[in-house]
């Protein structure tokens, strides 16, 4: 390859590569808009936590509703088929609704705690970065 095409063609790859990642500097003029664009906001962990909580609360009312109502099957249902099958099945169901009430409760702690110490975190760089980063006030989860 002669010399002239070589360099012609590292010439097209440069424009063709022109535009650069640039880390810790600021923009080439022209390049962005110069304004802030890191905008911290409340973590996902948190909304994950709420839903933790709320299907342990409907895992633990509908744990409670199968007990009470296999209680009021007793008594005047013995004889049918199917009284022997709930009975049988019946510790097998609360065993896996108590598993999964157990569990739901465990991510609701661990998420929670994981969203506190991101938002933590988050405000923390803020105020290291300073005003090239907006944030909203502190959200009430990293209090």
């Amino acid at each position: 390859m002669p010399w002239d095409e070589w360099e012609q063609l590292k010439a097209q790859a440069a424009d063709r590569h022109s535009t650069r990642m640039q880390i810790n500097g600021l923009p080439s003029a022209g390049a962005g808009s110069g304004g802030s664009d890191l905008l911290i906001t409340a973590t996902p962990w948190a909304g994950a936590a709420g839903v933790a909580r709320e299907l342990h609360k409907s895992t633990h009312d509908g744990l409670t509703e199968l007990k009470e109502s296999q209680d009021g099957l007793g008594s005047g249902a013995e004889g049918f088929d199917c009284t022997s099958a709930l009975s049988e099945i019946q510790p097998t169901w609360e065993a896996r609704l108590g598993s999964l009430r157990d569990e739901c409760d465990r991510l609701n702690e661990t998420l929670g705690k994981t969203g506190k110490h991101f938002g933590e975190v988050d405000h923390d760089v803020h105020d290291h970065v300073g005003p090239s980063v907006q944030s909203p006030t502190k959200p009430s989860w990293a209090r």
